[in-house]
């Protein structure tokens, strides 16, 4: 099975999962931050009725012996019971249907990665269900690597408005913006601050445009 990373907006996309245990109330938790997000059990943790009745999820309660009839309209299903073979019988009706299927007790057609969300940086980490304890592991080394990072995207997404107002070549604008992500002064700088790793950036930008270019 050939997985490709992928992010999607689950804006207005429902996702349905089957079991309201602690397995269920984690997928609840991680989904209903993106999209519209039912869990149908016979029962639900304490913390999924609260989630309930904050309006979070959609909980409804359902002795599970007909799935199919909550599969309309979904956009991914989570088969989270504690009945293996149920789990499978969803999962066959989900993909029968064309739905995307996110497995808890196998690797589906869905992963859900360990996640970095750092302004307007965003990273999955999956090892394919092999280790998750790699994957929360990598993820912690990764959000220490890139504290920097998000403020240089800020950086640049600046620089490059300030550019397209003084320099019309792309190509121009590209070499200074590269010029700089690679310059390590601005990456000491903004160590610092967002102002001072900006106004070394700044200076290079007067010092590229400084420079004499060739003519033909």
């Amino acid at each position: 099975m050939a997985h490709v990373p992928l992010f999607i907006d689950l804006r207005d996309k429902c996702i349905v999962i089957f079991g309201g245990g602690h397995v269920g109330e984690r997928k609840a938790k991680m989904f209903c931050a993106y999209g519209l997000t039912k869990v149908v059990s016979t029962s639900f943790t304490p913390e999924l009725m609260k989630m309930a009745d904050s309006g979070l999820v959609n909980a409804i309660v359902d002795d599970l012996k007909d799935v199919k009839k909550y599969l309309d309209g979904a956009f991914i299903v989570v088969p989270a019971t504690n009945n293996r073979a149920l789990n499978g019988l969803i999962a066959d009706q989900a993909k029968a249907m064309n739905i995307l299927v996110n497995q808890v007790d196998d690797i589906g057609e869905v992963i859900v990665p360990s996640v970095i969300h750092k302004d307007d940086i965003h990273i999955g980490i999956s090892t394919m269900g092999k280790s998750p304890a790699a994957a929360r592991f990598l993820r912690l080394r990764i959000e220490e690597l890139i504290e920097n990072v998000a403020l240089m995207v800020t950086l640049q997404n600046e620089l490059r408005g300030i550019l397209k107002k003084e320099i019309d070549s792309q190509l121009e604008r590209k070499r200074i913006l590269e010029s700089i992500i690679n310059d390590h002064g601005v990456w000491m700088a903004l160590a610092r601050s967002y102002d001072a790793g900006l106004h070394a950036a700044l200076e290079i930008v007067e010092h590229e445009r400084m420079k004499p270019r060739a003519t033909t």
